[in-house]
């Protein structure tokens, strides 16, 4: 219980910004989108994009590729979809 405990704090925490988880909204409904994508549905700088989409990657939730000169994202963790969709 203890474990299921923190993981739901880490994944809280991760949601509790509004960047991330528009990011995480946008990715949700999409296969994987690059960063200018993702920069131009949350309205801030691509540098706090990019530094956003680090800390998913780096908490598990993400995860990308490259391809040519873009990387592309996507949700690696189907429980954050399914606990996204219970809300919107």
């Amino acid at each position: 219980m203890k474990k299921d405990v923190k993981e739901l704090t880490r994944i809280f925490d991760v949601l509790s910004n509004e960047v991330r988880l528009c990011i995480l909204l946008k990715l949700m409904n999409e296969e994987e989108k690059n960063v200018t994508y993702l920069q131009q549905c949350t309205n801030v700088s691509q540098s706090m994009v990019s530094q956003q989409l680090a800390k998913l990657k780096a908490q598990g939730i993400i995860t990308c590729k490259k391809q040519g000169n873009e990387v592309h994202y996507r949700i690696k963790d189907n429980k954050i979809k399914d606990m996204l969709k219970m809300f919107v």
